[in-house]
């Protein structure tokens, strides 16, 4: 059993943050149906690399989804959207704001037909407000939410985070937004619409920063790896290569100390406590850095682990697919997708004991499920399928098939 077994999903979304929340319910047996424009959603052409005329991009992350194209813009398209609907339990959208109502299928034309439909928009901004009509990717959001700002070296031009975060944010929002209102569903009946803004998403993950401002007005900067709650909290040189260093404690800072051969900061007034040592980081990590390059950090890792301080490695991508840990979680699982082959992709991050999600199907070509869910969900005939494809409803039928 899949714990959403029993849920059907209009996805309607493309680019990442939509299409990450379907892939979350998906994995956890959710029915996706990526209703796509007849061209393909704007992901499919996002790369390179390129798996042939596959993006590796789209292929990585639209696993365990059905994908029809059919023109919304027409209006037997539109009627299509309308009786799949019936049988729905979610619509899930990341157009600009305004575009479902100007197709006519925007949440209260939805509810009239379906008063029962969860109906999810994300966007950059939000459904309203003075930047509600604003283009927004990833980038844009970074920027105007202040994430840009204390990301990057001290002193240093802010940089965007490595990964999309924005827009994933967004999509976990959304997944979590979207199984409430299920949740709320089966109290009152109703169902109900969702506003998730990639602004407020990332001002959920800042509301540290932001209680900080709040607190003591001081506005925060780039630390490099350095968070200003902790420290010693960062990364290190030691004689080969690189190490990250997590003090979380006072308990640990007495631990730590004689360890890396400075037994006599362990009770140094400068440093006892943690408001001590943020009010003396300089002295504290210039001190700390000069003990580290003592040794290898294979050595320090011989030190420290079986003390049960918590350190690490700075892994690259290419170390990290390999990594022991991942390996023995079996975090990566193999994918089969008839024109990509046989791939790597990451499985679902959490683990149920009872009803764990998985990855079943690849992502899907484009239109590779319109006939088969126009047969099976509304029993449409192989003429009237025809019809519509002549009459420009639905995409080509030349797609590459499964083998």
């Amino acid at each position: 059993m899949l714990a959403l077994d029993d849920i059907v999903v209009l996805d309607l979304s493309h680019a990442l943050a939509g299409p990450f929340a379907s892939t979350m319910l998906g994995d956890y047996g959710a029915e996706i149906i990526k209703i796509e424009p007849p061209g393909g959603e704007i992901a499919r052409a996002w790369g390179p690399p390129f798996y042939g005329g596959e993006s590796a991009y789209f292929v990585n992350l639209n696993r365990n989804k059905k994908s029809i194209a059919l023109d919304l813009k027409h209006p037997e398209g539109k009627a299509i959207f309308f009786r799949l609907l019936e049988r729905a339990d979610v619509v899930l959208e990341n157009l600009r704001v305004g575009a479902v109502a100007k197709l006519g299928i925007d949440y209260p034309r939805a509810r009239e037909r379906q008063p029962r439909i969860v109906y999810c928009s994300v966007s950059g901004f939000g459904q309203d407000g003075p930047y509600r009509d604003r283009a927004a990717l990833d980038l844009v959001v970074q920027a105007e939410s202040g994430m840009i700002s204390v990301t990057g070296e001290p002193r240093g031009r802010g940089v965007r985070a490595g990964v999309s975060i924005a827009d994933i944010t967004a999509g976990m929002y959304a997944a979590f937004g979207i199984l409430t209102a299920l949740r709320a569903r089966e109290k009152t009946g109703r169902g109900q619409f969702i506003d998730v803004s990639m602004l407020e998403g990332q001002l959920g993950i800042l509301s540290g920063m932001i209680g900080a401002f709040v607190a003591d007005h001081i506005v925060p900067e780039p630390m490099g790896t350095a968070y200003g709650a902790l420290l010693p909290y960062q990364t290190f040189r030691t004689k080969t290569r690189d190490i990250a260093i997590g003090i979380g404690s006072d308990k640990l800072w007495r631990a730590f100390s004689p360890l890396v051969g400075l037994t006599q900061l362990a009770d140094d007034t400068r440093y006892v406590t943690n408001a001590a040592r943020k009010a003396n980081r300089p002295s504290l990590i210039a001190t700390v850095q000069d003990a580290l390059l003592t040794k290898s950090y294979e050595e320090w890792e011989a030190i420290l682990l079986p003390a049960g301080i918590p350190m690490g490695a700075i892994n690259t991508i290419d170390k990290i697919v390999e990594h022991p840990q991942v390996a023995a979680r079996g975090a990566l699982v193999d994918s089969t997708h008839p024109v990509a082959g046989t791939i790597r992709v990451v499985g679902p991050p959490v683990r149920m004991s009872e009803t764990p999600g998985s990855v079943r199907t690849p992502a899907p070509l484009l239109g590779e499920h319109t006939d088969e869910v126009l047969r099976e969900r509304l029993a449409l005939r192989d003429d009237e399928i025809g019809r519509l494809r002549a009459a420009g409803t639905l995409g080509r039928r030349d797609v590459a098939r499964r083998v």
